[in-house]
């Protein structure tokens, strides 16, 4: 593999020039990238640490950092280190690492200890295309740096007509005669080494291989993308939406099916136990499994007839055979008579209403499918209650379609679950793409709706409470440890059926959609409805070659889980299913990870997912506790961009079920 590092350490005889009268140095060390990932010492630091001995310059300590072009993740770590005891910073990085430090450190000295490496080993490329950065401060790879005497200021980069000695005179206000939008670079320089209380330059400079560049164009994308990385929150990506076919459709019936497939697990913790045989007849919304434990949920029938089989069927999220029930439809749609509203709510006590819940079987409906009756009986403390109405996933637009033909209905599921926390404030959270949802909750009275930049995953908990409250949810926490709970839009609108209408969580609005869909939508559809009735009614391809020629995943694009059997059905965590045509091309296989960074630049929740791919390919996987593995959402960003294609999602689930220390060291 080509190894396209980016710096190599100065010569010795240049580390004397430019160390000489210093007696302590702190090094700052870029752990290199666009090279073959290996968890192994890069041997700058102790090279110059063995220089340094030799010269008798006292080491005041060294830090290295992946990535130092990634401004808000190093000034992060910088900010915990103590450098008062060192009369200068040396960095030994690119070119983009050295400015990246010296503008975070401005007021002490910073030594470029490096040159950076052009590509070809000449610098005639357009960029320097160096790490992940989206600075405004760019580096060209010239062959050689000279940011230790210009205090980590790049004129070649900065100044507009990349002068190398001194400014040209024609400056007015501070501002670049050639670009009035530009700050003089020399100027800055000279106000900077001011600061620092040192000598202005007065050796000439020369740049042993340099060409003029135009960064303009490069400038203008890259302030654009660093915007858009820390929009709303740090990290994340921007997929398309692929909403447009189905989020103006108004929630249609799905076609009664004729057969159900009920699945005892459908929810986290333990499986329901059943309650039927084979040969009962059942009613609609008759519990049919009971919970078993607190984190466990019941179960009911969502059609009217007769227990046909107790059997394993493919589950569409675990995809392995697991016990359901299967009921034939006789179509006669009679109720059960639990099925009834409760009356005078408000009178019942907490414990009543929770356990109204547990026995309707409400759980989240997001994707989580955690037991709502725990949720909302928080061991701690909890002063707001936050709706997730963001829906990022693309193609999906079901929580959309409840928001838009249901706010009083949502506003009612939202007072009984503000009184079972004992909170009033509640904030509803929706993406900006959701105008028409947004317009009907902002005209109900009494409710705060925070409208967000379109992001993908701007509905992951976490995120959500630290941009609304600016509250970090601790390692390995949930969001009650400070003070709130998040509650999906569409697990609302199941508690306000439970209570309202006495209706056990039976049914869902599911949305399909994606390639070959030929009645895309927005369904509302009984539980058990099998994926092979929603292939017969939507899709229009070769049903017979369906798993060869497209993915079905239950949920998006990004998180969805790739379905392996039409015998499967929906469960209560189906948000949806989306078609998507397999490239008729053959994708090139799984390679090496080169260390290029992205994982890092979109991780929302600040991990480096290339230590999952490293030390999962090994299957170290006792070594990614010491990564935070277990603080991963499971996004999928970072594997939406890595250019050695490599699954990282499935390394990530692998690490946390087989690391067997759960505590981090």
């Amino acid at each position: 593999m080509i190894d396209y590092t980016k710096y190599r350490l100065k010569s010795k005889e240049e580390l004397a020039e430019i160390l000489s009268g210093i007696s302590s140095i702190f090094v700052v060390l870029c752990l290199k990238c666009y090279k073959e990932f290996q968890v192994v010492e890069e041997p700058e630091c102790p090279d110059f640490q063995e220089y340094l001995k030799e010269k008798g310059i006292k080491f005041a300590g060294c830090i290295d950092q992946d990535f130092l072009c990634n401004n808000y993740l190093t000034d992060k770590k910088l900010a915990e280190v103590k450098l008062n005891d060192a009369e200068a910073v040396g960095v030994i990085s690119c070119g983009l690492g050295i400015q990246n430090i010296a503008k975070s450190l401005e007021g002490k000295r910073v030594i470029a200890l490096a040159d950076s490496i052009p590509h070809g080993g000449n610098a005639t490329s357009i960029v320097g295309y160096h790490g992940i950065a989206l600075e405004s401060e760019k580096c060209s790879a010239c062959g050689e740096c000279y940011l230790n005497i210009t205090g980590g200021i790049c004129p070649i980069v900065d100044c507009a007509k990349s002068l190398l000695n001194g400014p040209c005179g024609g400056a007015k206000n501070g501002k670049c005669e050639v670009n009035s939008n530009l700050d003089c670079a020399w100027e800055k320089i000279y106000e900077r080494l001011k600061n620092q209380n040192r000598e202005f330059i007065s050796k000439k400079i020369e740049i042993r291989d340099y060409g003029k560049f135009k960064f303009d164009n490069k400038k203008k994308l890259s302030l654009s993308n660093q915007a858009r990385r820390k929009e709303s929150f740090y990290g994340g990506v921007y997929p398309l939406d692929k909403k447009e076919d189905t989020q103006n459709l108004a929630i249609a019936v799905f076609p009664e099916p004729q057969q159900v497939t009920i699945f005892l697990s459908q929810h986290t913790g333990s499986p329901a136990e059943a309650l039927v045989k084979v040969g009962d007849t059942v009613k609609i919304g008759q519990k049919i499994a009971k919970s078993t434990g607190l984190i466990s949920s019941s179960i009911h029938s969502s059609v009217n007839g007769k227990v046909v089989s107790l059997k394993k069927r493919i589950h569409p999220s675990i995809l392995k055979p697991l016990p359901a029930i299967v009921i034939e439809n006789d179509g006669l749609d009679e109720f059960d008579s639990s099925v009834k509203p409760i009356l005078n709510w408000e009178n019942e006590s907490k414990e009543s209403l929770t356990q109204i819940l547990q026995d309707k079987g409400i759980v989240g409906l997001g994707g989580a499918m955690f037991p709502t009756h725990v949720k909302l009986s928080a061991p701690k403390p909890v002063d707001t209650l936050i709706i997730n109405g963001c829906e990022c996933e693309p193609y999906l637009s079901a929580d959309n379609r409840v928001m838009v033909e249901y706010p009083e209905q949502i506003m009612k599921g939202i007072s009984v679950a503000k009184k079972l926390l004992g909170v009033e404030n509640v904030i509803v959270v929706v993406d900006e793409n959701k105008p028409e949802a947004i317009e009907k909750l902002k005209s109900l009275p009494n409710i705060k709706v925070e409208v967000l930049k379109t992001k993908y995953p701007q509905g992951a908990e976490k995120i959500l409470v630290k941009k609304l409250l600016n509250r970090e949810v601790p390692e390995a926490g949930l969001p009650f440890d400070v003070g709130v709970v998040v509650s999906n839009v569409s697990t609302i609108f199941a508690i306000y059926q439970a209570i309202f209408e006495g209706l056990p969580l039976i049914q869902r609005v599911v949305t399909v959609s994606g390639d070959s869909i030929v009645r895309s939508g927005n369904f509302l559809m009984k539980i058990g409805t099998s994926l092979n009735d929603i292939v017969k009614f939507c899709f229009k391809g070769n049903k017979e070659k369906i798993f060869e020629e497209y993915h079905i995943k239950m949920g998006g694009p990004m998180m969805g889980i790739d379905q392996i059997s039409l015998d499967s059905s929906v469960i209560k965590g189906s948000t949806g299913f989306t078609f998507l045509k397999k490239n008729p091309a053959e994708l090139s296989e799984e390679r090496a990870c080169i260390k290029c960074g992205r994982c890092v630049e979109v991780c929302p929740v600040e991990l480096e997912p290339l230590y999952y791919a490293y030390y999962g390919q090994k299957k170290m996987w006792n070594e990614t506790i010491k990564y935070n593995v277990a603080n991963c959402i499971e996004c999928g960003a970072c594997e939406y961009v890595c250019s050695s294609k490599i699954s990282l999602l499935s390394l990530i689930k692998k690490a946390k079920k087989n690391a067997h220390n759960k505590v981090k060291k």
